[in-house]
Formats: C-alpha cells, sequence, structure tokens
C-alpha cells in the first residue's frame, strides 16, 4: 500500500496500518501489505507534525562543550544502585541557564552545577520518565546531592547542588525512589495492556508520564470511562501481576522490530536510533521503550487506577499508584474514612448517606441565608430604610453586603426589576479581591441619567480593579477587598448624596 493512502488513512480517519491491512484481508485483498519499517517513519513523521503545530522552540543546550557519550549502565541491571565512574566534566549553572530548564515538581532544590561522567547507573529523563536522583559520594563524612538527572546527545547530566573535581568518584542512587520509578513505569505497561483486552484494539497509549508519587497514562477510547470501567480495568492488571510474567528486554534494529510486532509498539513515541529496546510483558502487553522496568510483572506488587479525567475528546487520563505508593495510598483513604465518619458520628459505610443529608439541609441553610439576606436588603432599601434616598424621582441604593456574585446579582435583579421605581443601586462585596457591581432600571428616568460602566470604572481603583458591561449594568472585581467602603463613599460623592 503506497505510503501516503496510509498516511492520510490514520491522520484523516483515524485508521492505523495495521487495521487497514486487516480489513483489506477481510474483503479478499490479501496480497497488500505494508513495507517494512513503515512504522516507525509514520510515528516519526507524526511526532514532527505533533512538533510544527505546537512550533516547539529549539531548546537552548545545556552544555557549554562537546562531550563523549555517557555509558548507559543502568541498562545491565536495573537492581544496581552503587557505582563507581570517572567525573570528565563539571560546570556551575548560569541563572540564565537555569531559568531555561524545566524540572519536575519532585526536584525540591535548584541545582548549582551540572556533572557528567564517563558511565552512570542514573537514569535520565526520558519517554515520561523522570530521572533518577541520589548522591555523589567524595568520602565518608562528605556527599552531594543528584537532584536530577536529564540527557542531551547522547550525554547524561547529572544534576548537583555542589561541585565535583575531575577524578573517580562513587555514585548511589537513590534505590527507593528508583524502584517506586520501576513499580510505576512496568504499572503504565501493565495498565495499558489491561485496558486493550478489555476494551479492544482501538486503545492506545496517547501520553504518560511516570514520577515517584503516581503515574499516568493516557489512553484514546470513544466515551469516558466510568468507575466501575475503571475497576474492571484495575482487576484486570492486577491479574496480570499476580500471573507473574516474565518482563523480556530485547535490544533489535527498528526494521526487524516493526517486522515482527507492527506499529503498536511505537505508543510511546517514535523511536531516535536504529536500535531499540524492546519491553515484552509476557503476551498483554510489547513496547518500544528505553525506561527502567521489574524483571518480572509481580514486582508491582499491586496497583490502584485512582482516577480517570478527560484531557481532550476521545482522550482519558487515568492516575496510577502501584507498589507502596498504592499501600499509601489505600491508607490514606482509610484513614479519611475514619476521620469522617468520628465526625459525622456513623459507620464508614453510612457516610455516604450522611454526607448527603448535610449537604441538603446545607442547601436549604443557604437557601435561608440568601432568601434573610433579601429581605434584609429590601427592608433598608424600601420605605424609611437607611440605604434608599429618593431624589428628583430617582431611588439611589449605595450598600456593601456580604453577599458573593452570584448573591450580589439576584439583589440587583430585585432592586431594579420595577420601572415604576426607577433605581441607581451600587453594591460592593470584601468577597474574594473584592466585587462592585452597579445597576440601573432600564427605560426609565435612571437608565437615561447614569451610565453604569462610566460609575464602575470611577469607583474600581479604591479596590485596585477594574471592570465593564453595559450602561445599564456593569460588574468589576479587585484584589483589595478592604476598598470597598472607600469605592462606595467615592460613590455617593460623585453623586452628591
Amino acid at each position: 500500500v503506497p505510503d501516503e493512502i496510509l498516511f492520510r488513512l490514520s491522520e484523516e480517519r483515524g485508521i492505523t496500518p495495521d487495521m487497514a491491512i486487516s480489513i483489506s484481508h477481510k474483503l479478499g485483498w490479501t496480497k497488500l501489505s505494508v513495507r517494512v519499517g513503515f512504522s516507525a517513519d509514520m510515528a516519526d513523521r507524526n511526532a514532527k507534525l505533533t512538533k510544527d503545530a505546537a512550533k516547539v522552540k529549539e531548546k537552548s543546550k545545556i552544555l557549554s562543550k562537546s562531550l563523549e557519550k555517557t555509558y548507559q549502565d543502568y541498562y545491565l541491571d536495573t537492581n544496581i544502585t552503587d557505582f563507581s565512574a570517572n567525573v570528565i566534566h563539571c560546570e556551575k549553572i548560569s541563572d540564565a541557564n537555569l531559568s531555561s530548564l524545566s524540572f519536575s515538581n519532585e526536584v525540591e532544590e535548584k541545582p548549582t552545577h551540572i556533572v557528567v561522567l564517563d558511565r552512570t547507573l542514573f537514569y535520565p529523563e526520558g519517554g515520561g520518565q523522570l530521572g533518577d536522583q541520589g548522591f555523589f559520594v567524595i568520602n565518608s563524612d562528605e556527599s552531594i546531592k543528584v537532584l536530577d538527572t536529564k540527557i542531551e546527545d547522547g550525554v547524561i547530566i547529572h544534576f548537583t547542588d555542589g561541585e565535583l573535581r575531575t577524578g573517580s568518584i562513587n555514585g548511589e542512587v537513590n534505590r527507593i525512589r528508583r524502584i517506586q520509578l520501576m513499580d510505576h513505569h512496568t504499572a503504565v505497561h501493565i495498565v495499558g495492556g489491561a485496558a486493550r483486552e478489555i476494551l479492544g484494539p482501538h486503545i492506545r497509549q496517547a501520553g504518560s508520564n511516570k514520577g515517584e508519587k503516581y503515574a499516568r497514562i493516557d489512553l484514546t477510547h470513544h466515551s469516558r470511562m466510568s468507575r466501575d470501567l475503571l475497576d474492571i480495568i484495575e482487576d484486570k492488571a492486577n491479574e496480570i501481576v499476580q500471573s507473574n510474567p516474565g518482563i523480556e528486554k530485547i535490544i533489535m534494529s527498528r526494521a526487524d522490530a516493526d517486522a515482527k510486532f507492527g506499529f503498536d509498539i511505537y505508543q510511546g513515541g517514535p523511536p531516535k536510533h536504529d536500535l531499540i529496546r524492546i519491553i515484552k510483558i509476557g503476551d498483554f502487553d510489547t513496547q518500544a521503550c528505553g525506561g527502567t522496568h521489574h524483571d518480572v510483572a509481580g514486582k508491582v506488587g499491586e496497583l490502584r487506577i485512582v482516577r480517570s479525567s478527560q484531557v481532550q475528546d476521545g482522550v482519558e487520563r487515568l492516575q496510577i499508584v502501584a507498589g507502596d505508593t498504592a499501600r499509601e495510598h489505600a491508607r490514606a483513604q482509610e484513614r479519611i474514612l475514619s476521620e469522617a465518619s468520628e465526625i459525622l458520628g456513623v459507620q464508614s459505610s453510612d457516610l455516604p448517606k450522611a454526607v448527603q443529608k448535610f449537604f441538603e439541609e446545607w442547601k436549604s441553610q443557604q437557601k435561608k441565608i440568601s432568601n434573610l439576606e433579601a429581605e434584609i436588603i429590601r427592608l433598608r432599601t424600601s420605605g424609611g430604610g437607611d440605604e434608599a434616598i429618593m431624589r428628583d424621582g430617582i431611588r439611589y441604593v449605595i450598600m456593601e453586603s456580604n453577599g458573593d456574585s452570584k448573591q450580589l446579582m439576584k439583589m440587583l435583579s430585585e432592586l431594579t426589576r420595577d420601572k415604576s421605581k426607577p433605581t441607581l443601586a451600587i453594591i460592593g462585596s470584601r468577597d474574594g479581591g473584592g466585587k462592585i457591581i452597579v445597576a440601573t432600571t432600564e427605560d426609565t428616568k435612571a437608565s437615561e441619567n447614569y451610565n453604569s460602566v462610566e460609575i464602575l470604572n470611577s469607583i474600581a481603583s479604591h479596590i485596585n480593579g477594574g471592570g465593564g458591561g453595559r450602561p445599564t449594568f456593569a460588574q468589576g472585581g479587585g484584589s483589595n477587598p478592604d476598598g470597598i467602603p472607600e469605592a462606595l463613599n467615592a460613590a455617593r460623592k460623585m453623586l452628591d448624596i
């Protein structure tokens, strides 16, 4: 099949090459096939299209000089975390360079130096997995932190909180964090495989992230995933974990991988090299992936799908916790249930009903409060009330209220509805950063004489804000709620009342 036809089918119709060939064979065109290497080229094309669409700017170089590529010893055995190596380069990070770098929220300090070794066990950020952290041990009493790890042109860069001289050094990867990252990365593969088995081959990975605290995977799906469906996928994923299949880590050429496994192995993105690393978890999931994974699925222990959200039409984001974080998550949920049960004086199993009851009572009380506030305003602004002034056939109401924006809108609606009582109302609230709403009764003397937008703009500076609207209704907000009294006094002075 010509490449351009396959490109268009995928981009315009969402039909992958494998799907196109499968459909063709079912229709009797059994000789149709996809050329070897096409899947990798298509993944590369898609990545370039995404980059062009986002107008991604070329990143500035981290290193000030060219260096030899680093030996990536973490692939030899991901369970080893102590090693010796030679420091071949160290430089201080300039303020300009630091400002151009981005770090995850798991990097708690700003690094001061970058260190390059001839070889390392520190895994650099890539493929959605965060970089390793740990230490460089100078002597028995002194060490410096490795706060993050990245890679640039094959050179692995360690971001540290101190300087190192060239020469030999001992490194220690944070073992607990490394295991947790392996738990999460392995779990992402397993959940993806479980989702495909439950929902079908249309499930594809549209993105992922693996950190120490949690992992996420974005999956293509035509509808929202309910909690019941997430539980089914979670159960299947834990079945895979408990069956403990081996995890094969295979190095092969792109052409051989493409011919053997097809387009689906590139869901994590296009390969960057001619030789690629395949992660195969039993018969459940096969992906091209350069991250760190366990040797058997059972090492994950257990996993939970915490929640799902829709990041765009047709893409569901699943948040996952695995290993120790899964157990910590379960304990945290149990503590929340226990504390809530104690506060409400009910059993955990009765919490939903109790919360629903209190919520309904709260809504009822809020409605009563709102009605009482409206009645108070009515009394203050009618008859002999102290907040209303009648002059030349117009009722002027300038007052402060404790309500939020919704309540203020309701108040103004009540005040300016009756055309037999032409009204100019200016109401302020200290809610948030301060809110002011100005309104006049439409098609009356009040709306003919006063412009709500002009009045608002003349007093909004007292709350360090502004706003807009139309001549009969304007609203604004600010950042100085304590300026509301001054704003209302300014309105009274301007109107000479």
